[in-house]
């Protein structure tokens, strides 16, 4: 799908799409009797633009099979227990002649095949604080329409197999106070977090997190160190991704884009920033569109200027007294 989503130009009917991650969903201008019904639209800016949808249609994780092709071959054919199953236009039917599913294989030129009852995604963006003596877990919301709950793991080493003897809790929430042990020396606490659904299915295990301990009794723990710069997300992307980070302390910040060749294309942060865990959008087209955010400097290539390819995100922190203590640098994948 273009930045740009669905323009709707020489038909007035709109029916059974499912549009993500776009600039603009569905726009139309002056289009009378516009007929847009039994669509899904997803994690874009803006869903509609020109005119007022109405209630047929959704705005849902679609769960296909999979979307991210860091992860095999994209699959859009749906999970079982997506929201979009036998919801569409309802004098539409399915090859098998159930209701029409939202999406690409939905209609009568679609596929029949078996809804696969997949696990949910692993929980990401895990952060740790320290909160009056406690380790305070936090991460993104699953969206599946499946899910369930959260399960936490702690050990004091790496936790390569997570099993019930690591685990500390569970919660349909999206964060988690733990009140660790005594320890009389310094000692490493180590975290992971999974996803379950309602069929009990569990997903992979989250990034691994650590908080660093002394004896609890005297001092307060110094909560998890270390800087890392992580990996973007959606990886490929279009039009925008998101860019997550952490700071042991406060530095100045240097996140830059660059392309294969060394040039430049966006300077996304320039700033003094305190410690913690940060995460910016990357999004070429909004400096074109007039809507510069805090964290993105309008410097470098347009979006027009970019092609299809594998692009660097380099971040470099400096203390207060410039002196370099953190440099590093991934790479992300855009499809237009």
């Amino acid at each position: 799908m273009s930045p740009e989503g669905m323009l709707v130009g020489g038909s007035n009917t709109v029916k059974n799409n499912v549009v993500v991650n776009t600039v603009t969903g569905i726009s139309a201008g002056g289009i009378q009797n516009l007929e847009v019904r039994y669509n899904n639209l997803w994690n874009n800016d803006i869903n509609f633009s020109g005119f007022t949808p109405d209630t047929t249609n959704l705005s849902v994780d679609p769960m296909v099979v999979n979307d991210d092709t860091t992860q095999g071959d994209l699959d859009f054919r749906l999970q079982m227990y997506s929201p979009l199953i036998d919801a569409g236009d309802p004098t539409i039917l399915d090859r098998d002649g159930s209701r029409s599913d939202i999406g690409l294989y939905g209609g009568p030129y679609g596929w029949t095949y078996t809804y696969e009852d997949l696990a949910p995604r692993p929980p990401h963006n895990v952060t740790a604080a320290i909160e009056e003596g406690l380790v305070k877990l936090t991460w993104n919301k699953n969206t599946e329409a499946d899910f369930s709950h959260y399960r936490i793991y702690r050990d004091t080493v790496t936790i390569l197999i997570y099993d019930s003897t690591k685990m500390i809790a569970e919660t349909p929430d999206t964060f988690y106070y733990d009140q660790l042990p005594p320890v009389n020396h310094e000692t490493r606490f180590y975290y992971v977090i999974t996803a379950f659904d309602n069929q009990g299915n569990q997903s992979y295990p989250s990034e691994e997190i650590n908080v660093l301990v002394t004896g609890l009794g005297e001092h307060p723990p110094k909560g998890y160190d270390g800087y890392r710069l992580l990996a973007n997300y959606p990886n490929p992307f279009n039009p925008s991704t998101k860019i997550p980070y952490r700071l042991k302390e406060g530095g100045y910040v240097k996140l830059y884009v660059y392309d294969l060749k060394g040039e430049l294309v966006k300077v996304l942060v320039n700033e003094w920033q305190e410690k913690g865990f940060y995460e910016v959008v990357f999004h070429p087209t909004l400096a074109e569109r007039g809507r510069v955010t805090q964290l993105e400097v309008p410097m470098g290539k347009r979006y027009n200027q970019m092609s299809s390819g594998i692009y660097l995100y380099m971040i470099q922190v400096y203390d207060e007294r410039n002196i370099p203590v953190f440099s590093d640098a991934e790479k992300m994948i855009l499809l237009k």
